[in-house]
């Protein structure tokens, strides 16, 4: 799968190489300092990965009640949410860097703000774990960290066998992922999380027909096409925010008729995902999350063919 990631890390030739110029979210270059000794993050999904890094923080993203966060972060100050952070909040925390989100327009005027106040700022694009390993690399490289022998090359190593055990397979099985976003089911690309770990593992996602170019995470799907080519896996992501609305969601797609002979339904393999693993970044969890994909995709090689029903729940 070729994908031309925006994070390309470049070194910026100074003294004592404390700068590196990176190129952003939005595909602009930027001078990041090395070493920063006061870094403000408002974007939650980064959090885990900077402090998995060895990266510490002056300030944060005042957390959702719902949203469970790393051990260490209680006593960090808060400069509000994700989609409304506050300027004048971190400008009194005086940042040497702040790390924004590149996957919301709201970001863009406060990271201005901030660049003409002299404070370096960073957006950056988080959607599946190519991304993952781009952006812990960076964070690496910021904090003057060798790599070698911390936490994400530990993960990496481990989805790194898996995928070289799922390399093997000589039959490729076509999938297509659905998610609920509240008010409908919308198909993942292979940007989107989910469906880049499938297709990572040797899966042939069906919205990759050939001449059809998505370059977003998700799209809209027809019936008409889903009978046509028939995948023979099916996964369903619950997203709403309301646990009743998720079933109430997924009941009706499993008892539509339309679709009853579809050869995943047939043959057991519609399945619901846990969203702790394929809705959200797992981060240090990517590895379960691999290894999840890999038992619904193959599930032939496990010696216990019961062991992927299991661990989800069925959709039917």
């Amino acid at each position: 799968m070729n994908k031309v990631f925006l994070l390309l890390i470049l070194p910026f030739l100074l003294p004592a190489a404390d700068r590196i110029t990176v190129t952003d979210a939005f595909g602009e270059q930027c001078e990041i300092s090395c070493r920063p000794a006061r870094t403000i993050l408002c974007y939650p999904s980064l959090l885990e990965i900077w402090m998995d890094c060895g990266g510490t923080l002056a300030g944060m993203h005042s957390p959702q009640k719902t949203e469970i966060l790393p051990q260490g972060t209680e006593s960090i100050p808060k400069v509000g949410s994700y989609m409304h952070p506050n300027a004048e909040i971190i400008v009194r925390l005086k940042p040497d860097l702040v790390i924004l989100s590149g996957m919301t327009g709201r970001h863009r005027p406060l990271g201005d703000l901030l660049r003409k106040s002299g404070i370096e700022t960073l957006y950056l694009k988080y959607d599946n774990y190519s991304d993952y390993q781009a952006i812990s690399s960076l964070f690496s490289r910021i904090l003057g960290r060798e790599r070698g022998s911390g936490i994400p090359e530990r993960i990496d190593r481990e989805v790194r066998t898996i995928r070289e055990r799922c390399a093997g397979q000589q039959k490729k099985p076509t999938f297509l992922v659905l998610l609920f976003n509240g008010a409908e089911f919308r198909a993942e690309t292979d940007q989107a999380h989910a469906s880049f770990i499938f297709s990572s593992l040797g899966g042939r996602n069906i919205l990759n027909a050939e001449g059809r170019t998505v370059r977003s995470q998700r799209t809209a799907w027809s019936r008409e096409e889903l009978l046509l080519k028939d995948p023979d896996c099916i996964f369903l992501i619950p997203a709403a925010k309301s646990p009743a609305i998720n079933r109430e969601a997924i009941r009706k797609f499993v008892q539509n008729p339309a679709l009853r002979t579809l050869k995943a339904v047939r043959t057991g393999r519609l399945h619901v995902l846990p969203p702790e693993l394929f809705q959200y970044k797992p981060n240090k969890r990517f590895p379960d999350a691999f290894r999840y994909a890999e038992k619904l995709l193959y599930p032939d090689r496990e010696q216990d063919k019961g062991t992927a029903a299991q661990e989800g729940f069925p959709a039917r």
